[in-house]
């Protein structure tokens, strides 16, 4: 096959071309064993060239196993594979040899995908496998209609009382109404879910000649007479005497077809080798042992074991991976050649263990691979993002390397959904008047006059939409949960109409894209810290989900300080005038000084003024919260416990605000100076 004048069909850009002929070009010409890198930074048709790559494996019939970090990844890569299949199909409709599985309730398949998912492809084969209704009961049936039709009638009418004998020709329709579709549909089955390696060739076109002469002995004799039908099942190919002198040209039409199909019956029920069986698990061994190109978590992919055509394997987010991760699909026994798609410049695996961390235990072979030098196959055009999103990570993380494809320069790819030069297409809105907290448990922070802004911010874009009445995505993603859930819950009432709206941790947006992009930091405080924030693989992800529109949100003064990548984000911000100062824009402010108004309110009723009498520190909480409102635990509870030590009775927690009036209101001379140190610290923290 002519492998460059099928790709010259793919649309694929010239990078995407080079790395296909190069993996191909390293498995072809090294018969032993070949490793390729694939590196697929965010929009670059990372999933259209695994796709097409597997696309021509299959048409060169190399059996290929497909794995991904995740199920989400899995079936977005199957589901595109199965499109392009039926875009491009080869010489039958078969998919029988394409096979997806992984745990149902996990990977929740829908649509196109459950043609070949395991779990249905075996509910549907269990019938045609079946002794009693499936392929080889099916063609005995209809052989033994067929050739002993009219002695069966006899037996049949001996058995009926005079008044309820039925004509021969009513009798010949009824039973084929009743054998001809079961026939029918469990062969198309097993043509469209059974591979055609395991049907062979010689089984293959007989089965579809004997369906074709079938559907027309069928159309055909519902046009005979009672006298024709009987004429039609005596009918041999040699001269006889008949009962109606000449037989007419329609009687010898469909006896001569009732002959063909005997034939072909006949073979089939000598040749055909395909399991009788009514139990599930051998017909999923037999689905996974037959199957050329497979999809599946790595995880999954130990289920593996006895499927000797695959020689290939594929992985995608393969800097995902933990090496050891990686090392499981590819102990297949007939695995040659490996092709690893990946980019290292986004999250790798999580690891938890601060020990395993510093082990490299969390590293991928893809970046191992990469660090050593392996030569990489860059995919260096990006068909996502609107360049002006694209400028900054593309400069940051990768070099320059890649470009903009003529799409996403087109006018039509910059969209207005909001107006005023705030909301154009990336900007930075400056929120000084924020500030960060922590959940309950002290682990997660959050920021709610980002909750607010955020808010705003989507209730101005349905109403936009809802006059337009088109559709738009977006995604609000914060790289803290504790913040995803002040989100949620701030919008867990609120119906967006036309606007599709998703709320995600930057974590677990990985892959995702949406039209707009709104990106809350939450960090803000005096000192410049911002904690895991400052990852680059996390940043990057999270500049490059947009389509359309970038909007971040964040305190100008903490990001700064923080001498991370974010200080250059600010930077570039104010070079390229996209930096806004969030109280520029009036629903905005108005929304921050009603925010402020609201709370300030809590303030007064929930603390009373702290005392210090007879060198005795006293502060009164709260008796009871607000209707409906949890009481909120946060590491400054530390300092009224030390307070506490100091008076010799330990005083309930309350809000990061209320310890900073309790910091304002000591007389220094009144506590130990270890003391003021530790307050000093804590608070600081």
């Amino acid at each position: 096959m002519e492998i460059w004048s099928e790709l010259s069909t793919m649309n694929l850009n010239n990078s995407q071309n080079d790395a296909i002929l190069n993996c191909i070009s390293a498995m072809l010409s090294n018969s032993s064993s070949s490793l390729s890198l694939i590196w697929g930074p965010p929009g670059t048709g990372k999933t259209k060239t695994i796709t097409v790559l597997l696309w021509l494996m299959r048409k060169l019939k190399h059996g290929t196993l497909t794995c991904a970090p995740t199920n989400l990844a899995v079936k977005q890569v199957a589901s595109c594979f199965l499109r392009l299949s039926k875009e491009n199909p080869l010489d039958t409709s078969c998919l029988g040899d394409v096979l997806l599985f992984g745990n149902k309730h996990r990977m929740c398949v829908e649509d196109d995908l459950k043609e070949i998912y395991l779990h249905d492809r075996v509910r549907k084969l269990l019938v045609c496998f079946a002794p009693l209704t499936g392929w080889r009961h099916c063609l005995s049936s209809m052989y033994d209609f067929l050739e002993n039709g009219y002695s069966q009638y006899l037996r049949y009418s001996e058995e009926q009382k005079e008044e309820n004998k039925p004509s021969f020709l009513h009798y010949t329709r009824k039973k084929l109404d009743v054998i001809y579709p079961e026939l029918q549909r469990c062969f198309k089955q097993l043509l469209f879910h059974v591979p055609k390696s395991c049907i062979l060739e010689v089984n293959y076109n007989n089965i579809i000649s004997l369906l074709e002469l079938l559907e027309d002995f069928n159309t055909l004799q519902r046009k005979t007479t009672r006298v024709e039908i009987k004429e039609v099942f005596l009918y041999k190919d040699v001269p006889r005497k008949s009962s109606m002198g000449i037989l007419p040209k329609t009687v010898i039409t469909i006896g001569k077809t009732r002959i063909k199909c005997l034939e072909l019956l006949k073979m089939l029920l000598s040749c055909l080798k395909l399991p009788i069986t009514s139990s599930k698990r051998t017909i999923r061994e037999f689905c996974m042992e037959s199957a050329s190109i497979i999809f599946c978590t790595v995880s999954s992919s130990s289920k593996v074991t006895s499927n000797k055509k695959l020689e290939l394997l594929v992985v995608d987010e393969a800097a995902q991976l933990k090496e050891c991760e990686t090392l499981i699909p590819l102990r297949l026994p007939a695995l040659k050649h490996a092709i690893l798609i990946g980019d290292e410049c986004q999250l790798p695996a999580t690891v938890v263990s601060k020990v395993c961390k510093d082990a490299l235990f969390g590293r991928s072979l893809f970046a191992r691979l990469s660090s050593l030098g392996h030569e990489k196959y860059l995919l260096n055009m990006q068909y996502r993002m609107h360049p002006s999103i694209s400028i900054f990570p593309n400069s940051s993380f990768y070099g320059g390397q890649l470009l903009d494809a003529p799409s996403v320069m087109q006018k039509e790819h910059q969209k207005k959904y909001l107006p005023g030069s705030m909301f154009g297409t990336y900007s930075f809105f400056n929120i000084e008047d924020s500030w960060e907290d922590v959940d309950e448990l002290g682990h997660s922070r959050k920021n709610v006059v980002e909750v607010t802004i955020i808010q705003e911010i989507l209730q101005n874009l349905r109403r936009a939409c809802s006059k337009t009445m088109k559709k738009v995505t977006v995604a609000v993603i914060c790289p803290y949960s504790a913040q995803v859930l002040a989100i949620q819950e701030k919008l867990r009432k609120i119906k967006f109409g036309p606007l599709s709206v998703k709320i995600s941790s930057v974590d677990g947006f990985q892959g995702g894209e949406e039209d707009i992009i709104i990106l809350s930091t939450v960090r803000s405080n005096s000192d410049g810290v911002v904690g895991f924030v400052s990852d680059r693989q996390r940043t990057n992800v999270a500049l490059t989900r947009a389509r359309h529109c970038l909007w971040i949100l964040g305190n100008t003064a903490t990001l700064s300080r923080s001498g991370s990548i974010w200080a250059d984000l600010v930077h570039n911000a104010k070079e390229r005038q996209c930096f806004f100062n969030a109280k520029s824009d009036g629903a905005i402010s108005r929304v921050i000084a009603k925010h402020e108004s609201e709370l300030s309110s809590v303030k007064d009723k929930s603390v009373t003024p702290l005392q210090v009498k007879n060198n005795t520190v006293r502060v009164q909480a709260p008796s009871r919260t607000r209707k409906g409102q949890k009481r909120q635990r946060h590491p400054s509870y530390v300092v009224h416990l030390m307070l506490g030590v100091v008076n010799e009775a330990v005083l309930p927690p309350v809000p990061i605000h209320i310890a900073e009036r309790i910091k304002g209101s000591l007389k220094i001379s009144l506590l130990p100076s270890a003391v003021l140190d530790s307050v000093e610290v804590l608070l600081a923290a």
